[in-house]
């Protein structure tokens, strides 16, 4: 049987809502840096906005700090921050407005580059100029601000302008104007480095982040320095008045000395740096159009891997010398010093005159040994003769007791015996902060844990397949050739990799995959002795990472490779670059210029070839980026030559567990999990994430109103089937569902009468429960029991069909 319920409800609306009022505030915004990323207590801030407003910052009035600027903006440096978040918030007259949320960060460092290496020793006269001494423990001192003239004998010299002198130089800008070539020097300290910029100025009108007057084209070149040092030491900038033609032409130069590789091989301590020295350019001058990276050898490494990992920093970059990244050179010295300690087994790897020491009998002349190097046949040993040297057995990328490239004195350096808690100075151990170290007995701080590996590594291999060495050079060469350990030991094994540090190198973009910037112009300089493929700079390097801008992009529109040969005139790179982000459209191409103005292609019209190095000789993929490769069985029919059973037997001992297998990607190997990479909390990294951006309030007073309001629904019930002849209680349910804004509320029943079917009623009344009935209280949603029961008599006519009856529940207060 069913019972169909209906509900009667009484609702009552009062009152309105008001509308709110639109900001006038229409934009608000940092300008010196990301918001969570700034440093040094002031930011440069602009709101567009529309009628008067005020600003706080934490509730402090700073309205006096903005000022309507040429741009049409507000415009103001906000000064006071405090060490964390700071709320600036900008509001017109009614009260609505935006709010952004500034993270401050000491001058000091560090910001995202995780912890600082120590000990550290100040330095802060080490800069031309001086700055004095040191005012606390991270090196900061006072900034040094001076004018200087470039003179008619072509030097910079200081410039007064209380009695300007007669020999000043004119220049002419990109903007066309011709002024006096007088520059702003500015020296100073951040990130326990040595900062120093230039700018070409008018000293007659003020200098000032919004002046529209000066002469500078509000676009900056930035410079790096090369080599590889773990400087425990604060030094001395590259100078930036060298840069003679871009202050010229209205750029400003900066750069720190945490950007000079020799002093800071640690790529994310030189992103940091780089992007603190530009708030500090910025928040002095003005707002950028475009930043030019610049610098050749090791700067190279600096500028691809800001451009990989920390885009925004650089916009275009002049190459020169170039490299893909740091530790795919790292991996090339391993190779470099593992092969010439086979090669020369009673030399020292410091002493310069390794060649003259008797070489492996196997191995007796150049020639011999060129096809295991893969360098230029004209002088082979000097392709890894070279990086031995640089770094050699007293120097820091992979032997972490030496302390020349470290700026530590003796009895601070570790030693597993008399110093096991002594500071270690690897370039693992220097970036410590990136990938983590191991806790071991004789160094209980840790050593630093390093993304190296040639296990599996099959030195030689091309050069066999290509007949040029024998089986047995072969199978003697990886036999013996062995590795290094954590330590800087020569050992019988192969070097194994830290399974952490091979993650990290890649998750966190260490080993560059060329995806970060592939639309960032570049112009890599190989012309002239660049192109020598015996030296230090093999130009492989920069086809390499061509290859790897094909393979993660699809193409390398945004690379241009330079060569030359003799006679060949070579345009200007600096004018090439600027022009290039001035328009938008590349301005040169790929070519050898040669003489009589040929510009040929990339082979110089067959007349040159890049060559490699071991690890290309070893037969990996010419993206070279493999630092742990996966391993397969040996397999005689993989070589095309033929072993004796003891050779075999030898070289399936040298490979215990396989050898390379370059069809498949290297252990871990993937693209960066993300850009701009924190390391605050650790090793590994996380990521930012998007830049901090403001947030609009409206105006009104906080408050609201509520109509009078009774809601009620009620769904049905059914008793299901009844059986005639039996006496029995029926009983269903259902549920009423109550709001009420009342101070009181009743819900009531009317009387339910009987259940029909058409013409028949059931003798006995159906009867309703209500669970509850009253409320001295507003309620909303509360679902209230309604049960409804029948009695059926033994002697109680049943006709077929169904019977129902129509209930009314109601909803009534007398306070709505």
């Amino acid at each position: 049987m069913v019972v169909r319920v209906s509900a009667v409800a009484v609702m009552l609306v009062l009152g309105g809502a008001s509308a709110a009022h639109a900001s006038g505030v229409h934009s608000l915004e940092v300008l010196s840096n990301r918001a969570d990323l700034i440093s040094g207590g002031d930011a440069l801030v602009a709101a567009s906005v529309t009628g008067p407003v005020t600003a706080d910052l934490d509730g402090a009035d700073v309205t006096s700090a903005f000022a309507v600027r040429p741009s049409g903006r507000l415009e103001g440096l906000v000064t006071g921050l405090k060490v964390g978040e700071n709320v600036l918030t900008v509001r017109d007259a009614s009260g609505a407005g935006k709010r952004i949320t500034i993270t401050n960060h000491p001058i000091g460092g560090p910001i995202f580059a995780g912890p600082q290496v120590t000990p550290y020793a100040c330095n802060p006269n080490a800069s031309t100029p001086p700055l004095g001494a040191a005012t606390d423990a991270q090196c900061n001192a006072p900034t040094r601000v001076e004018l200087l003239y470039r003179n008619a004998a072509n030097q910079f010299v200081a410039y007064d302008p209380a009695d300007p002198p007669a020999d000043v130089q004119p220049t002419t800008t990109d903007r066309g104007r011709t002024v006096p070539f007088v520059v702003q020097r500015v020296t100073g300290t951040v990130d326990r480095g040595i900062f120093q910029l230039a700018v070409l100025v008018d000293p007659a009108k003020p200098i000032s982040p919004w002046s529209a007057d000066q002469p500078w084209s509000r676009k900056l070149l930035y410079t790096f320095g090369g080599a590889c040092g773990t400087e425990h030491r604060q030094l001395a900038p590259a100078g930036v008045l060298g840069q003679v033609q871009a202050l010229g032409t209205g750029f400003a130069v900066a750069t720190s000395s945490l950007n000079i590789y020799a002093n800071n091989c640690n790529d994310v301590v030189s992103a940091e740096a780089a992007m603190m020295t530009k708030e500090l350019v910025v928040e002095r001058y003005g707002p950028l159009r475009y930043t030019i990276g610049t610098g050749g050898s090791a700067a190279t490494m600096q500028q691809h891997l800001l451009a990989e990992n920390y885009p925004g920093l650089l916009d275009g970059l002049m190459t020169s010398q170039a490299f893909e990244d740091h530790f795919t050179q790292v991996q090339g010295s391993l190779d470099c010093r593992v092969l010439m300690h086979y090669f020369w087994p009673t030399s020292p790897l410091s002493n310069p005159g390794h060649a003259a020491a008797p070489p492996n009998a196997l191995f007796p002349t150049a020639a011999s040994r060129q096809p295991v190097w893969g360098s230029n046949p004209t002088n082979p040993d000097n392709l890894c003769g070279q990086k031995v040297l640089a770094f050699g057995a007293d120097r820091t990328e992979l032997v972490p007791t030496g302390n020349v490239a470290c700026g530590l004195q003796p009895a601070q350096v570790w030693h597993p015996v008399s110093n096991p808690t002594g500071e270690r100075c690897g370039i693992a151990d220097f970036m410590r902060a990136i990938f983590g170290v191991t806790v071991t007995p004789d160094a209980p701080n840790g050593k630093g844990k390093l993304a190296v590996d040639n296990v599996g590594v099959q030195y030689g291999l091309v050069a066999l397949q290509r007949g040029q060495i024998t089986p047995a050079q072969f199978v003697d060469l990886n036999a013996k050739v062995g590795g290094m350990d954590i330590d800087g030991n020569f050992i019988a094994q192969r070097t194994v990799a830290d399974p952490d540090a091979v993650r990290i190198a890649y998750e966190t973009g260490r080993i560059n995959s060329a995806t970060g910037a592939a639309r960032l112009p570049e112009i890599d300089n190989r012309t002239g002795a660049q192109m020598d493929d015996t030296g230090f700079h093999p130009a492989f390097h920069s086809f390499t990472y061509r290859a790897r801008l094909d393979r993660s992009n699809g193409d390398h529109a945004n690379q241009v490779i330079w060569l030359s040969r003799t006679g060949g005139t070579v345009p200007n790179q600096f004018d090439a670059m600027r022009q290039w982000l001035d328009t938008g459209v590349k301005p040169t191409r790929d070519a050898c210029f040669m003489a009589g103005g040929v510009q040929g292609d990339l082979s110089c019209n067959g007349t040159w070839t890049a060559y490699g190095n071991p690890r290309l000789a070893a037969g990996v993929p010419y993206t070279l980026d493999i630092v742990k490769c996966r391993l397969k069985p040996l397999a005689r029919a993989d070589y095309g030559v033929s072993f004796t059973d003891e050779q075999w037997a030898a070289l399936q001992a040298a490979f215990p567990d396989g050898v390379c297998d370059h069809a498949k990607p290297g252990v871990s190997q993937q693209p960066p999990k993300a850009r701009w990479l924190t390391f605050e909390d650790g090793p590994g990294g996380r990521a930012l994430g998007a830049a901090p951006s403001a947030s609009e309030f409206v105006s009104g007073t906080v408050g609201g109103t509520v109509p009078a309001t009774l809601a009620l629904s009620l769904a049905p019930a059914s008793f299901g089937t009844f059986v005639p002849g039996v006496e029995r209680d029926y009983t269903a349910t259902t549920k009423a569902t109550v709001t009420s804004t009342a101070g009181d509320a009743a819900l009531s029943v009317s009387d339910p009468g009987y259940l029909t079917n058409g013409a028949f009623t059931l003798p006995e009344p159906l009867r309703v429960e209500l669970a509850k009935t009253t409320w001295t209280a507003p309620t909303a949603n509360e679902d209230v029991a309604v049960t409804f029961r029948q009695r059926i008599k033994p002697t109680d006519p049943l006709r077929t069909g169904s019977y129902s009856r129509t209930v009314t529940v109601t909803l009534t207060t007398v306070t709505p």
